[in-house]
């Protein structure tokens, strides 16, 4: 029954995703993609895909201050707080990459690194080419963990981020 809950979760989630990439505005890009982190955390942690679980938590942490990066008391800080924000992704992925000894680990680190750094951009088409770039790394990460509703939100992601960078390509 954990896991008819975890994939409905995960759709839910992969829902949201696509939505996000088809948005024009940043703004609604950012906060569409960290209520999609979110269902995804639930889904990993259900599914006991803890490397994912902790990656999408420190997407979502990140797309939270990503969302927020002009407000007054952070806009100064926009850089460190981008670097900071993969660099927490790519030490603690690699830490868990290391402790578990196994190779797949390093998949969403990839992944989580592309998507957090399209975040903090602030043009729309580097955000999803950067988010096209990360997501054959979650596609491959999700299959083996056996989160199929967020594989097949990757296989939908590639596809929905490449219409948007036609529909929304400059002339």
């Amino acid at each position: 029954m954990m896991i008819v809950v975890a994939q409905i979760i995960g759709f839910a989630g992969v829902g949201l995703f696509l939505l996000s990439y088809q948005l024009k505005k940043r703004q609604q890009i950012v906060w569409v993609s960290f209520f999609s982190n979110v269902f995804y955390v639930l889904q990993y942690l259900l599914l006991g895909a803890f490397s994912g679980a902790i990656m999408d938590t420190l997407a979502t942490v990140a797309s939270f201050f990503a969302a927020r990066k002009n407000a007054p008391h952070l806009k100064k800080y926009t850089k460190q707080l981008a670097f900071l924000s993969v660099l927490m992704i790519a030490v603690i992925g690699i830490a868990i990459a290391i402790i578990r000894k196994d190779f797949i680990e390093l998949l969403p680190i990839v992944g989580g690194i592309f998507q957090t750094l399209g975040l903090w951009c602030d043009d729309e088409q580097l955000i999803r080419k950067l988010g096209l770039c990360g997501a054959p790394f979650w596609l491959v990460y999700n299959f083996i963990s056996q989160a199929y509703g967020a594989t097949l939100g990757s296989v939908l992601a590639i596809i929905s981020i490449i219409v948007s960078l036609v529909r929304y390509r400059k002339k």
